[in-house]
């Protein structure tokens, strides 16, 4: 099969500058936690924990992590038995993630690529694909994505992606009561929408590139993205927790992730997908 990526544009090339630019707050952080996985060696981080629970057995499977950043679930997922790689198309983020896996003493291979032509720059398939929290809203097309995930996959290999809702990244977030009111487009758009962001969710300092272009990704949409690809869906989940703070979804509980303060029976904030290769 010959592959052909997405050619990268102005906009993937901001968001690949702007998340170069996160990579010294992020890896400083208390909330990535660097620092707990080099001194503490059965370090998992909560979110390779609460999604290996979701998947099959990690015990000597070979698990590709999209979209890995810094490295810190890439790692925990080692932790719990995968044997892992990472992707990623930030040079930063990658560099940081293998300075995490030498000085944590965690076993992992981390490759510096764009999402669209990962299949090109891996020479191998996996037995599992993982896409963690807040991903996908950083790429144009999803049914190109979902082509990604199936050509990386074993016949009979697993997907799982736990991802922002659509109907939360949809919201008005520039609101000061509690009305949940919707501002942005659900479906996917060729356009992405375009928002300066001079501080990032984890660690301090000013970003050098702070412009970001995020697309929006329908439940449908990614659904049948995977169907079309030769996935089988198997589960599908919907939380009323974040990872993240993120508008109206601010209050902090005491698992560590976010919340509407009330209502919370109102939305969805967060979705899961499992999924194998027929």
């Amino acid at each position: 099969m010959i592959w052909s990526p997405v050619p990268i544009d102005h906009y993937r090339e901001a968001n690949r500058a702007n998340w170069d630019s996160r990579v010294d707050s992020h890896y400083g952080s208390e909330s990535y936690g660097i620092h707990r996985f080099i001194d503490d060696p059965n370090f998992v981080g909560e979110v390779a924990r609460f999604d290996a629970e979701k998947m099959p057995d990690l015990s000597g499977r070979r698990l590709v992590h999209l979209q890995c950043h810094i490295g810190t679930d890439t790692v925990g997922l080692a932790r719990l038995g995968a044997e892992v790689t990472g992707v990623d198309f930030s040079p930063k983020s990658i560099e940081a993630a293998r300075r995490l896996s030498e000085d944590s003493r965690t076993p992992a291979r981390f490759v510096i690529s764009e999402l669209y032509d990962a299949p090109s720059m891996l020479p191998e398939t996996f037995d599992i694909v993982y896409t963690g929290v807040g991903a996908i809203c950083w790429l144009p097309d999803v049914r190109g994505w979902a082509k990604v995930v199936a050509s990386l996959l074993d016949e009979g290999g697993v997907f799982y992606m736990r991802e922002g809702h659509p109907i939360m990244w949809a919201l008005d977030y520039e609101r000061e009561d509690d009305e949940l009111v919707i501002n942005y487009p659900y479906f996917e758009q060729s356009e992405p929408l375009r928002f300066v962001e001079e501080t990032t969710y984890a660690g301090d300092g000013v970003l050098s590139s702070p412009v970001i272009y995020p697309w929006n990704h329908g439940v449908a949409e990614v659904l049948q993205a995977l169907i079309d690809a030769g996935l089988r869906i198997d589960r599908i989940e919907e939380y009323d927790a974040l990872e993240w703070e993120a508008g109206p979804v601010n209050q902090l509980g005491e698992d560590g992730r976010y919340r509407l303060a009330e209502g919370r029976e109102r939305l969805p904030v967060m979705w899961s997908v499992l999924a194998t290769k027929t």
